[in-house]
């Protein structure tokens, strides 16, 4: 059923105005589409929530180690890549191989990091400045493997990771402050 309004005064200036009303079957149909439209629209928030998650689930970090440390031997430049896999589940794994090197370029020898383990029932900590992985893991020295090596691991949001190996189970090796590199990946 459709109504139109033809006054005589809308004709004479040109702005004549149509009003319908719709029918029954004209509501039924546009009920059915506006209900479709919003069910879809849910679909494709709930997979891209689910894709999210997933990513979420799933995050892996790389990135480049540049840092200098101070033992009882002298100053020290490392130089070396890492990654870390999984970081946002229960078993993330972190693997890191860098060269260390006097300032000069004498006594070159390299080192891994990896075996990460988290402490038991710790969380990542979070902060506004970054999130910390505490945990231990195997570092490479001269003499040997070194396991259960108490380590940290720091993803600043700057974009900076600092790892913190135990000075007392690694002969000071590495100094006292973190080994420092930055997230490329």
């Amino acid at each position: 059923m459709s109504k139109v309004n033809t006054s005589k005064n809308d004709r004479q200036t040109g702005m004549g105005s149509t009003s319908k009303s719709i029918g029954n079957g004209g509501f039924m149909l546009l009920l059915a589409v506006s209900m479709a439209s919003l069910l879809a629209m849910c679909m494709l928030s709930v997979s891209t929530s689910i894709s999210i998650a997933h990513a979420q689930t799933t995050a892996n970090k790389s990135g480049t180690i540049a840092s200098i440390q101070k033992d009882q031997a002298g100053t020290w430049k490392l130089s070396g890549t890492w990654n870390f896999n999984n970081i946002n589940s229960n078993s993330p794994t972190f693997t890191s191989t860098f060269s260390m090197a006097k300032l000069d370029g004498s006594a070159m020898h390299k080192h891994t990091i990896n075996d990460f383990k988290l402490n038991g029932t710790l969380h990542p900590t979070k902060t506004s400045t970054g999130t910390t992985y505490t945990g231990t893991a195997t570092v490479s020295m001269k003499e040997g493997l070194v396991s259960n090596v108490p380590t940290s691991i720091t993803l600043s949001n700057n974009g900076n990771i600092s790892i913190m190996v135990d000075p007392k189970m690694t002969s000071n090796h590495f100094g006292n402050t973190p080994i420092e590199g930055r997230v490329t990946g």
